[in-house]
């Protein structure tokens, strides 16, 4: 009896510094991870923005457009969004906030539309607080989304050592640069200087693009449609865009997928759904020009500054 007694104990002692210590890392890794410092910054920006709110940028790293030179502008991207993530943002934005865009810009890219985007969900212990995982679970019958929303809630760190690492290499980075949401293009490296440019081409267009297979056709459009349907029933204005590649990326990129038949299907059900857009192709705009690159799929400031230029004076009709 006594044993038993002692056993319990012990297993009670047990379970309870595993939970402690759990606990500890999941606050520790929300706290100091680097893009959730990021995210909390632009959250706390967006919160305080008080000018007219013409232009929002949003979704991923390739939405990156400097709301400086716009003006009236914020940009809340975040590194590997989703059209999923968007639409639930953009949703809580309009719902639960003044905030009312006139203009909200968007990637339309393939990569954006790839069999393995829609449901390849990222960095729970931020998304928490927009995304319903229940009703992602029920929508799409997949139990999966309540472990996701487990992860965000009791353990982010899990499955995240890169990011960890990461964090401590920029634990004293500058956040202070950031202004309307605005994250300076990364600048540490140029990729017209890399040694090997044709294998980083590669390499992240199979990333990217693997997931559709020999068949060059859409995944799932869901939440691409519902952010359609937001613009529309709150009258804003859409543009959307094709941000630069370089020449490296593009070249198998165009190997792997029929980018021209991705655009025309993306086009074809932009302009069912929507009647308010302009698209901006940007995409080969810096061919033969890998010094405004950072890495084979990412502009740099100076790339950065130059397509918000050419999106200002486009907009503004000059």
């Amino acid at each position: 009896m006594n044993r038993n007694r002692h056993f319990f104990i012990k297993l009670s002692v047990f379970i309870i510094l595993v939970i402690a210590v759990n606990l500890i890392f999941h606050i520790a890794y929300n706290h100091k991870m680097y893009y959730f410092r990021i995210s909390r910054l632009q959250d706390q920006q967006f919160e305080g923005y008080s000018d007219t709110l013409k232009y929002l940028m949003l979704g991923n790293s390739h939405d990156r457009v400097d709301p400086a030179i716009l003006g009236k502008g914020f940009c809340y991207i975040m590194p590997k969004e989703i059209y999923t993530q968007t639409y639930y943002k953009l949703k809580y934005i309009l719902g639960k906030t003044n905030k009312r865009p006139e203009y909200i810009f968007l990637s339309i890219d393939p990569v954006n539309f790839s069999p393995r985007a829609e449901k390849e969900l990222s960095f729970e212990g931020y998304w928490r607080k927009y995304l319903d995982y229940f009703e992602l679970a029920r929508e799409y019958k997949n139990p999966g989304y309540i472990l996701d929303w487990a992860q965000g809630n009791f353990y982010s760190y899990a499955g995240n050592y890169r990011y960890i690492l990461m964090s401590l290499m920029f634990i004293n980075a500058d956040l202070s640069v950031i202004k309307n949401g605005y994250i300076p293009a990364r600048n540490y490296r140029n990729f017209a200087k890399e040694p090997d440019r044709e294998s980083l081409g590669f390499g992240l267009a199979s990333v990217y693009l693997s997931s559709y297979g020999k068949k060059s056709t859409l995944g799932e459009t869901r939440y691409y449609l519902r952010i359609l349907e937001l613009c529309k029933h709150y009258r804003i204005h859409l543009i959307l865009l094709r941000m630069p590649y370089s020449d490296e990326y593009l070249k198998y990129a165009g190997r792997m997928v029929d980018l021209d038949k991705l655009d025309r299907e993306i086009m074809e059900v932009t302009r069912k759904n929507s009647n308010d857009f302009r698209v901006f192709d940007f995409r080969n705009e810096f061919h033969g020009k890998p010094e405004y690159f950072f890495n084979a799929d990412h502009i740099n400031p100076e790339g950065v500054r130059i397509i918000s230029l050419k999106l200002k004076r486009e907009l503004e009709g000059r």
